[in-house]
């Protein structure tokens, strides 16, 4: 659910008792629980609370979610379980999973016997790369699975998480070049890296104006996508190449920030 006023929001989250002038990063960890929690501001930009991984962010570029695992953490093998459990049991497929890896994030039944179901991850454990591992749900199944066909994919958190004692492996990322996660939007200030220990939180546009930095000229109006070529950079939308994040709102220079609105 949005909340409109964000100033509230802001100060009550960060412990903040006058007015918006102090640092919009923290590294309490008690906000693990709001990190991906959408907030309204007066002019109606869409907000939201980020994990930071361990390369610290500038101002005005565009942010990807943490890195996805691959093909090991897909497909992989889903052990029998009935309607109403709050757990199942995934066997990885060459890359171990660590403990807490993927809590916050999801499994999707992707193939076979109750596929189709997305399912949030509550908790798990540690598992070897060819180990099982038990998953424990936040919701319960809402159709069975079986060993011989059911298949899951997971996920991890969107906007940042832990993984297992270590903040910076699986936060959220400068939008690369060659796209290894979802484009979730656009720095509105500097914030800090990760460390292994600490976590660094902030603040990102996902809708609406945002000034971001411009790999070449953009045309007010068109739409806008993440460059091939310069991290963190918008360049005119080209079909089939990457996904379109938004329109130009003014009309870009290259190597420079102008505003575009963002359409996450």
């Amino acid at each position: 659910m949005y909340i409109s006023d964000f100033k509230s929001a802001f100060m009550s989250l960060f412990g903040i008792n006058g007015g918006m002038t102090t640092t919009a990063t923290s590294s309490d960890f008690s906000l693990v629980t709001q990190v991906g929690q959408p907030f309204q501001t007066a002019d109606g930009k869409i907000v939201v609370l980020v994990q930071n991984g361990g390369t610290a962010l500038v101002s005005g570029v565009l942010v990807q979610s943490p890195a996805s695992i691959g093909s090991t953490h897909t497909g992989l093998t889903v052990a029998t379980a009935a309607i109403g459990a709050t757990q199942i049991t995934v066997t990885a497929g060459g890359t171990l999973i660590t403990a807490n890896q993927y809590q916050g994030g999801t499994i999707v039944i992707s193939a076979g016997t109750g596929i189709g179901q997305t399912l949030k991850i509550a908790s798990h454990p540690a598992a070897t790369s060819s180990g099982t591992c038990v998953l424990t749900l936040e919701e319960p199944l809402s159709v069975a699975t079986l060993v011989s066909d059911s298949k899951g994919s997971l996920t991890l958190p969107q906007y940042g998480s832990r993984n297992g004692t270590n903040f910076t492996t699986s936060g959220v990322v400068v939008c690369p070049t060659v796209a290894t996660g979802a484009v979730i939007g656009a720095t509105i200030y500097p914030i800090p890296a990760s460390t292994a220990t600490t976590a660094s939180y902030g603040w990102i546009v996902k809708n609406g104006f945002v000034g971001v930095l411009n790999d070449s000229g953009t045309a007010i109006g068109l739409d806008v996508m993440p460059s091939g070529s310069v991290a963190g950079a918008v360049v005119s939308y080209v079909v089939a190449t990457r996904s379109r994040v938004g329109t130009s709102t003014v009309a870009g220079e290259n190597g420079k920030v102008q505003g575009i609105t963002l359409q996450l």
